[in-house]
């Protein structure tokens, strides 16, 4: 018997075999195969390694030799290093070159500097020992009337300065850009965070009385041209050796001097045209009574030395002549006096109210540069007080505006009666304003105190000075205009 039919005969069911039955899940398509598109370009080969040449190539010499036309020259001391145009020429021409402009090469300008920042360290009664290093970039093709930027920058070991230099250049101001490099130079012993400003009227001064000495000739060779040699052109200053203040006394003789708070912070107006001339020689002579006063090169020393540590020069001025003048308003007064022993001018002599109000309206604006777009050049503006307070960041609102209150102040000397209340009332408004800002930017909130707001103080000062500014328009008067004369019948 087989095997299959015992089971049965036992009684025993047959094993039963599931089939396996379809799955429930929907199957996922597959996604279709992207086609590419038929490559046409041909793999890049892989070039051989360059060898390393054996030798230089034969025109390496060529290759390392600088600029056609331009060098590079250095000074004596190491401390300048001028690099420029070997022949410059007048970029107008011989029909329209300009008398006062002055040809510089690398090698005329480095010798140029050297004196001057020995002559400079003289006036001083300093060793002549050289500085920081200063690199001159002579640019012909950059106008003569252009402003010379000077670029500080720091180092681990100290500081190095640009100066960008046109080729054709008035006299006095390559001797001005090279005075304010020694000065900042000087004032930049040691190290700090920010750039130290040295006034403008320190700078102007010192050039004046450096070109004021009969013993310092500027001299500029012109180089060769078509290889034959042109004759030298030598800039020198005639003076006279006991009265080296012969030019200020013939330059304020006829025209008004400066006061001292427009040296010390000038608007863009006194800058310009004949205005420029007066402000030069004021500041020839301010400089040249400072360093007469007893100690004075070694005060002016220690003034250059702390502009770092102050935020402003009045501050540094004050603490070196501090057992001359005890405040600006002391400064004023003595700069009155020595106008008048040296012109004869009054300068206590009260203004006229036109020109009181002239003045006054002056006084109130404020210089600033606007820049119209990040890559143009900053052009000069004038801003009024509110916009200052609305605009300004209160660290140069509060240097500003305290510098602002020193000139009201000083203001009042000169100002007729009827003007004082105005003057007053300024005076008052940007102090309450100040004060107030600076406790608000002071505060420290201790639990449950809330930090004053600063919105409605900015706007309390804006509407006092608006208020202000109202009252003195209509309180100017207005010009005397000559009538003609009454027009006569002819007589028969």
């Amino acid at each position: 018997m087989g095997l299959a039919s015992v089971v049965p005969a036992l009684g025993q069911a047959e094993p039963v075999t599931r089939e396996s039955q379809p799955s429930i899940e929907p199957t996922k398509p597959k996604p279709p195969t992207p086609v590419l598109p038929p490559r046409t370009a041909q793999p890049k080969q892989q070039s051989p390694a360059t060898p390393t040449p054996n030798r230089l190539p034969e025109n390496i010499n060529r290759l390392l030799q600088p600029r056609a036309g331009y060098k590079t020259a250095s000074s004596r001391s190491g401390q300048y290093v001028a690099y420029g145009p070997i022949s410059p020429q007048r970029r107008g021409g011989i029909l329209d070159a300009n008398a006062n402009t002055i040809l510089i090469a690398p090698d005329h300008v480095v010798v140029t500097a050297e004196r001057v920042h020995n002559a400079l360290l003289g006036r001083l009664g300093l060793p002549t020992l050289p500085g920081s290093r200063v690199k001159l970039r002579l640019v012909p093709t950059m106008s003569y009337k252009a402003t010379v930027p000077v670029v500080t920058e720091r180092h681990l070991n100290g500081y190095t300065y640009e100066l960008t230099l046109p080729s054709e250049i008035e006299a006095d101001k390559l001797v001005r850009a090279l005075v304010q490099v020694a000065l900042l130079d000087l004032a930049n012993q040691k190290r700090q965070m920010r750039d130290t400003e040295i006034p403008l009227w320190l700078t102007v001064g010192f050039t004046q009385v450096l070109l004021a000495q009969p013993d310092l000739v500027l001299v500029i060779e012109s180089p060769q041209q078509g290889g034959r040699s042109v004759a030298t052109v030598f800039v020198r200053k005639e003076i006279r050796r006991h009265d080296t203040l012969a030019g200020v006394r013939a330059r304020l003789r006829g025209r008004r001097a400066f006061d001292f708070s427009e040296i010390a912070m000038p608007s863009p107006a006194h800058l310009r045209g004949e205005n420029w001339r007066d402000f030069q020689a004021c500041s020839h002579l301010l400089l040249d009574r400072l360093l007469a006063v007893p100690a004075g090169r070694a005060r002016m020393q220690n003034m250059i030395r702390q502009l770092p540590d102050n935020l402003n020069w009045q501050t540094s001025f004050l603490n070196v002549y501090r057992d001359f003048f005890a405040d600006m308003l002391v400064v004023e007064k003595w700069w009155a006096v020595t106008i008048v022993q040296l012109t004869g001018q009054n300068q206590y002599q009260n203004w006229t109210l036109l020109e009181a109000v002239e003045k006054f309206e002056n006084l109130l604006k404020l210089p600033a540069e606007v820049r119209l777009n990040d890559a143009d050049s900053p052009l000069e503006a004038e801003v009024t007080l509110q916009q200052a307070i609305r605009g300004w960041d209160f660290a140069v609102q509060k240097l500003t505006l305290e510098q602002k209150i020193n000139q009201l102040l000083i203001a009042r000397i000169k100002m007729p009666r009827e003007l004082l209340p105005f003057v007053n009332e300024y005076g008052r408004i940007l102090q309450n304003y100040v004060s107030v800002r600076q406790r608000i930017e002071s505060f420290k909130p201790r639990r449950g105190q809330a930090r004053p707001r600063l919105a409605p103080v900015v706007d309390e000062a804006v509407r006092q000075l608006d208020l202000v500014d109202r009252r003195l328009v209509l309180f100017k008067p207005e010009p005397k205009t000559s009538q003609p004369a009454p027009a006569t019948l002819p007589q028969n």
